[in-house]
Order: structure tokens, then sequence, then C-alpha cells
């Protein structure tokens, strides 16, 4: 399985290298996994986008959740565990995404997968020339943790919003942007998510608060 998951597409262990991976790279992998015959479980998706990056796990499931796959009924809720289970990893300190063995052979819907990469493939046209490096101490720790941190409270309202349509959107958008700094170490992208994340909190304090 593994040797015949690398054959498809090679992109998973080249996010650990030096150089910051493209989103248009983890695009072209997810939609070359989502056309291999068989669907791709979990694990086989943590193998082509290497199990060590947050960021692209973050990214994913924010993506998904932007997409038209992100229209399906409870979808919004369960890409909202993902980043929970995942982001409390972070927050934890841990070097390699743990999943249990069980949840790594669980099938992943090729829609979804297609849907998430061909949306992230669009991204990448304008996004990919303008991601280079800068403040790269604030994709290290504490600011790593604390961006999981605030990841964990965006997406735990998610299951409640969902019933609205696209409100979703909002706190998962600055989850791929948190995602996203952490995949190609851009600082800046990580300090946008957190200018953001006040300003969310102060339109969600006022609204409650009328």
């Amino acid at each position: 399985m593994k040797a015949r998951l690398l054959d498809t597409v090679r992109y998973g262990d080249r996010l650990d290298r030096k150089d910051a991976p493209s989103i248009g790279a983890l695009a072209d992998a997810l939609v070359a996994g989502a056309a291999r015959a068989e669907p791709l479980s979990l694990g086989e998706l943590l193998l082509l986008i290497g199990d060590r990056s947050f960021g692209a796990v973050l990214v994913l499931a924010a993506g998904a959740n932007l997409s038209p796959a992100g229209l399906i009924p409870a979808a919004s809720t369960l890409l909202a565990v993902v980043v929970v289970f995942v982001s409390l990893q972070l927050v934890a300190g841990l070097r390699h995404i743990w999943i249990p063995h069980a949840l790594r052979r669980k099938k992943l819907s090729p829609r979804l997968v297609e849907g998430t990469g061909r949306t992230m493939k669009t991204w990448s046209r304008w996004l990919d020339p303008w991601l280079t490096r800068g403040l790269r101490p604030l994709t290290e720790p504490p600011f790593d943790r604390l961006a999981g941190l605030i990841c964990v409270l965006l997406a735990v309202p998610v299951p409640l919003l969902e019933f609205v349509p696209f409100v979703t959107n909002v706190p998962m958008t600055i989850v791929a942007v948190f995602g996203l700094g952490l995949l190609v170490r851009n600082g800046f992208l990580l300090a946008l998510g957190f200018a953001a994340s006040l300003a969310a909190a102060y339109f969600a304090y006022r609204l409650l608060t009328l």
C-alpha cells in the first residue's frame, strides 16, 4: 500500500525539507490521491502530506469546509473535530500527529478529497507567488502553540454555527490562515491570524451583548 501510494504522488516526504512547500504541490497531491482506484484512508492521507505537518492538516480541514464539500450535512462538524484533535496535539508540543490505528484505516470520500484539492489549487494560483518566509520566530514555540490553542477555540463553536449557512466559513478561514502560516513557515500569516482572531472575538462579544 505504501509503495503504491508513493508511486502515485510523492509529496509527503517533501514537507520536512528545509524549503517551505507550496499550496499548489499539496493540492496536486490531493487530486492525484483522490484519482486512485481505491478510496484513500486517513493513514494514507497522512502519508501523502507528511505526518509531521500540523499546518497541512489544518489547511486541509479548513479548506474542505470552505470548498463545496463543506456543504455536505455534518461535514463542518466533522472537520471542526479534526481541527480540535490536531490543534490540541500542537498545543501539547507533539512533533508528530498521532491518530489511533482504527481511525487511520478509515476511508475518506474521494469527492471530499478531490474537492478540497481543486479548491486549494484555485487558491494556489494567487497565494503561492506571495507566500515567502517572514517573521520566522512567530512560527516556533510558544507562538505555534498559541496558534493551536486559538484554533481550538475557533473550532469548538462550529457545530452550533453549522445550522446557519456559510457562517462556519468565518472561524475556519482563520484556522486556514494559521495552518497556512505554519505550513509555509510564514510568521506574517500567523500575525494575521492573531489579529483576525481578536477581531472575531470582539464582534462575537458585541453580538452577544446587544
